[in-house]
């Protein structure tokens, strides 16, 4: 049977970058913890940069269930903690996105409504609303996909077994992420909009960047998924 082992090279390579990704996450909150009253943590989102930044250090201690044999419990952990952790984390990035356009053009246009939205915590409902559709999306993929692992021959070597969540793993990645493409590319359009916006608010730039990267890198992932069915599927993963 084939499966991911830490005593291989790709496995401690992807290690690595997940420990540094974990630390520097982690590095990033403790610094805007300790700066929080500060107008420049206050401006990036203040409270929201910590709904944003909790799920990735979540989705980065997730990083030992992809490797060694997989069982129902570690599978149902890739197929709904850790995409729980991204929709949580890129609802926050929309909604930001779609902050930085309303103060300078829907709050002009439509006063009462943008002091609604403030009111009543328009960002956090809408990041609430958006983890409880994904709630849905995945419970529908579970029934549709199931999460116990199986074993399959490896094209390229019969005799070997990869031994993975489900023969239909790659469409419930893409079921899953479904959502998660919609809003970076409502995040990416709100963002693209407000290119023109002041050098202060250059936010804005960077947010298209990484929408335009998660929204590439997420379609590349189910399409190798489609064409190709051995242990390479996980590291990429």
């Amino acid at each position: 049977l084939a499966f991911l082992e830490w005593h291989k090279v790709p496995t401690i390579i992807v290690a690595i970058l997940g420990a540094l990704g974990f630390l520097s996450t982690l590095a990033i909150l403790v610094i805007f913890w300790r700066h929080f009253q500060t107008p420049m943590v206050r401006s990036a989102g203040g409270p929201m940069c910590f709904l944003m930044l909790t799920p990735l250090l979540v989705a980065y201690t997730l990083l030992p269930m992809y490797v060694g044999p997989p069982t129902v419990s570690t599978c149902l952990c890739r197929q709904t903690f850790f995409t729980f952790c991204f929709t949580i984390c890129i609802a926050c990035i929309t909604v930001r996105s779609v902050q930085i356009v309303c103060v300078f053009k829907l709050a002009r246009r439509f006063p009462r409504a943008y002091a609604y939205w403030v009111r009543y915590h328009g960002p956090y409902v809408f990041v609430a609303f958006m983890t409880a559709l994904k709630v849905g999306i995945v419970a529908g993929s579970l029934l549709v996909t199931s999460a116990s692992p199986t074993a399959h021959a490896d094209p390229n070597d019969p005799k070997t077994m990869i031994l993975s969540c489900n023969p239909n793993y790659h469409k419930g990645i893409l079921f899953n992420t479904s959502l998660d493409l919609l809003l970076s590319v409502v995040g990416f359009s709100f963002a693209y909009t407000g290119k023109g916006l002041p050098t202060n608010y250059n936010e804005a730039k960077f947010i298209t960047f990484c929408m335009t990267f998660y929204f590439t890198s997420s379609i590349s992932l189910c399409t190798f998924m489609t064409v190709y069915k051995g242990v390479l599927v996980t590291i990429v993963d």
